[in-house]
């Protein structure tokens, strides 16, 4: 296996440090356990001012209806779940797309996707249902996939409660982290179908994001013509989210056991994937997580 033929820079990319030089330093500092909460601050402080400056300058503001309703979990706390829907739109004919954000489990917040939700509302006549699970430092392993999955059962169980219609089932999408959160519920839902008589899976299709579906301690190196082939090596010290980084959205998590299937879904058996369904990839050629993305599209393409 080799996609190192992708990890070359865009023309795009390109012309974006030529004009925003301090683009290719982001991810390189703050990277240590002891400032991670401070980091998880700064960070979403940026991403909820700018989300709030655009929400208004692109008329998103005025143009779909947004509201955070709780919805059950496991344990005592509550997961807040932002519904977003086009302004005047009938939602009971929408179709229903669940979304986990990305940022290594660390970053996110209420708003901080504020306009990426909005816009899908608006433009794809959905009725967009956004996830905000738990983060670390505060949330260890696995929390998070807790929660993705406790919300995932309280739509299913309460549509009324977010105010929507699963007649036409459901398509989940992440981004980075949030994607291996979309993945591990489809893996955990496959199963309940093939093991639940009469229980069909609503899942209809999925979207997965720049994707973070194998633990960094577990990678398959082997699968590669050479581990320098691999995203893992080959993208160790790219911008955004460098080896340091990543190394310490994954420590963060306090992961015991790294083979743990939730966080390894592109490594699941032929027999835990199939009739996996439709999946879009948008995959970053640069991107240390590029090789999840694309091996695990390999694998459910001969799986078809």
């Amino acid at each position: 296996m080799d996609f190192s033929r992708y990890g070359t820079p865009s023309a795009d990319w390109s012309a974006l440090v030529a004009e925003n030089p301090e683009a290719v330093r982001e991810g390189y500092s703050g990277n240590h356990l002891d400032n991670a909460q401070v980091l998880r601050d700064v960070n979403n402080k940026a991403r909820e001012s700018l989300a709030d400056k655009l929400m208004t300058t692109t008329g998103l503001r005025s143009s779909v209806t947004i509201e955070t309703i709780p919805v059950a979990s496991r344990d005592e706390h509550t997961i807040p779940v932002r519904r977003y829907a086009r302004l005047g739109r009938d939602t009971d004919s929408c179709p229903v797309l669940i979304f986990f954000h990305g940022g290594g489990f660390l970053f996110g917040s209420e708003t901080t996707d504020d306009v990426i939700c909005a816009t899908m509302a608006l433009r794809a006549r959905v009725v967009v249902l956004s996830i905000i699970y738990r983060h670390t430092p505060a949330h260890k392993h696995p929390a998070q996939h807790n929660d993705a999955w406790d919300a995932y059962r309280s739509i299913l169980a309460e549509p009324q409660t977010l105010k929507v219609s699963l007649k036409s089932g459901v398509t989940l999408m992440g981004v980075s982290a949030g994607a291996g959160l979309a993945a591990s519920v489809v893996l955990r839902d496959l199963a309940c179908a093939k093991s639940t008589q009469g229980y069909e899976m609503p899942i209809k299709g999925v979207v997965l994001s720049i994707p973070w579906l194998i633990h960094i301690d577990n990678y398959p190196l082997n699968l590669f013509v050479s581990p320098d082939k691999a995203s893992k090596i080959q993208c160790t010290d790219t911008a955004v989210i460098p080896t340091k980084r990543l190394s310490l959205f994954s420590d963060l998590l306090e992961v015991e056991d790294p083979t743990d299937p939730v966080l390894n879904t592109a490594l699941a058996p032929d027999s835990s994937l199939s009739g996996w369904p439709k999946t879009a990839f948008l995959v970053a050629g640069m991107d240390p997580l590029r090789d999840d993305g694309l091996l695990f599209a390999t694998r459910l393409e001969k799986l078809r």
